[in-house]
């Protein structure tokens, strides 16, 4: 019976693994994702930004020396 009772076992964690996935989230998840999102969004246009500054800065300070 111990190879029956393993599988069993087995089977039984993977069920709860699927219902687990297929859960669907609440809506305070989902406003958290979206503003989490956007906030990494304004993070890299920021991050963008300030790259092309420095490059400017450095294309400036070639032309100037």
């Amino acid at each position: 019976m111990g190879l029956l009772d393993r599988y069993a076992r087995a089977r039984a964690g993977r069920r709860t693994a699927v219902r687990e996935r297929r859960r669907t989230p609440s809506f305070r998840e989902m406003r958290a994702r979206l503003r989490t999102e956007k906030a990494e969004a304004k993070l890299l246009e920021t991050e963008v930004r300030i790259h092309e500054e420095a490059a400017k800065i450095r294309r400036d300070i070639r032309t100037g020396a």
